[in-house]
């Protein structure tokens, strides 16, 4: 007789690590790694910035600008990515970015240029 599985041998190892991890992956399996969430539409270029900073990087990055709901909502829609990378007035004045964790765990403002950093040495412990 010859044997048949309908679910391969890796679709049961994803199966099984989106069980245990509840959707909400470690930082360096996560599909995405940051979204950068502008505040408002004024924002937008600096939040397109630290987009290509975190992408040149090698983080997986995507942007939710302001027209997908309130900041509020967007964060929760993105409750599983690892970072949530905020950029307001404040931080667009001082180039700096607010990073936000699954947890709800505000970081203080860092240097918009070090939040790669910041993030890729959660993402890879040595």
């Amino acid at each position: 007789m010859i044997h048949r599985s309908i679910v391969g041998s890796l679709e049961r190892l994803v199966a099984h690590l989106t069980e245990v991890h509840a959707g909400a992956f470690p930082t360096w399996m996560a599909p995405v790694q940051v979204v950068v969430l502008p505040v408002a539409c004024q924002q937008l270029p600096a939040a397109a910035s630290l987009l290509r900073r975190l992408i040149g990087a090698g983080l997986r990055a995507e942007i939710s600008g302001p027209d997908r709901g309130t900041l509020g909502a967007r964060i929760r829609s993105h409750r599983l990515v690892p970072y949530q990378a905020i950029v307001g007035a404040r931080e667009t004045a001082n180039d700096t970015v607010s990073l936000r964790l699954r947890t709800g765990l505000a970081l203080d403002p860092i240097p918009a240029r070090d939040a790669a950093d910041h993030i890729l040495a959660a993402a890879n412990p040595a």
